[in-house]
């Protein structure tokens, strides 16, 4: 006989007369219908248990090997996850809301639908995961690995991606609002499509990102509005721009942000422009956190998207000499 217990209270949520193993006893519970609910499973070795439409909310799996599982449509919202090998498993449509993924190994395991709003996947191994539409929505990926995960129409809005690995990641179509992307490694991803409006790219790797028909509306506009403040030193501008004296991340010194930059082509302090109000989470600042002392159009994928707006401004507003 074996029971499974609560890691809370210690109540027994199922008892299994037959089973000789744990992993039997879950499967057994799963299949019967069992609700789960807190269950103590750390450490359990569940590899490729078919455990789909499971009820594991709040479960402790801890430490568990759930390598090549069945999770689909599993209810894990809150289970802890944490250091758990879930390598190539199917985890579609899983709900997994809040969950603690920490350190989990995800390597091409199927969460194609799934909910992971607000969970917690710092430092979690996601290589060649699917992603496809998945809802990210406030989630934590700090330094996960993300490297040629598909992540297409995923909603990331708000979600912290701060250092993470997404080389050669699919974003298109993703949505990055207001994301943090601060020095993640978006080399070669494709961002076709993707909206990235007021999202953080100070220090991002953008080298041979693809970001054709991106999303960079709200950016757009925001460098507009910013530049009709200044008419005047707008080509001033576009010449740091041009010869790398542009640093987003500071509105003083030789390079400076966008602002900074448009004081120092009218040779005034920073706060005295008439119209602009020093605002470091403005849309068009945060693109420009993006662009380092040095990068040049033709270093800086940013710095030739910002380039050609800017051109293209000037093009529609001329300025009288």
């Amino acid at each position: 006989m074996i029971e499974i217990k609560r890691w809370d209270t210690g109540a027994i949520v199922y008892t299994s007369q037959d089973a000789t193993e744990i992993a039997f006893a879950i499967i057994e519970a799963v299949r019967s219908g069992a609700n789960l609910y807190r269950a103590d499973l750390e450490g359990a070795n569940l590899e490729s248990a078919d455990l789909e439409s499971a009820n594991l909310k709040g479960a402790n799996l801890k430490g568990a090997n759930l390598k090549g599982a069945n999770l689909k449509v599993a209810n894990l919202k809150g289970a802890d996850l944490e250091s758990a090998d879930l390598e190539s498993a199917d985890l579609k449509g899983a709900n997994l809301e809040s969950a603690d993924l920490e350190s989990a190994n995800l390597e091409s395991a199927d969460l194609y639908r799934a909910d992971l709003e607000s969970a917690d996947l710092e430092s979690a191994d996601l290589e060649s995961a699917d992603l496809e539409s998945a809802n990210l929505k406030g989630a934590n990926l700090k330094v996960a690995n993300l490297y040629r995960a598909n992540l297409e129409s995923a909603n990331l809005k708000g979600a912290n991606l701060e250092s993470a690995n997404l080389k050669g990641a699919n974003l298109k179509g993703a949505n990055l609002k207001v994301a943090n992307l601060y020095r993640a490694d978006l080399y070669r991803a494709n961002l076709k499509g993707a909206n990235l409006e007021s999202a953080n790219l100070k220090g991002a790797n953008l080298e041979s990102a693809d970001l054709e028909s991106a999303n960079l509306k709200g950016i757009r506009d925001d460098l507009f509005e910013v530049l009709s403040h200044a008419p005047s030193e707008v080509s001033g501008l576009l010449a740091a721009l041009r010869e790398g004296r542009v640093d987003g991340s500071t509105y003083e010194g030789e390079c400076a942000c966008l602002v900074g930059t448009l004081a120092n082509v009218r040779h005034c302090a920073y706060t005295t422009i008439e119209g602009l109000h020093p605002d470091s989470n403005r849309p068009a600042e945060r693109w420009f956190l993006s662009i380092r002392e040095g990068d040049t159009p033709e270093t800086n994928p940013v710095a030739a998207i910002t380039a050609k707006w800017i051109e293209s401004w000037m093009k529609d507003h001329p300025v009288s000499p």
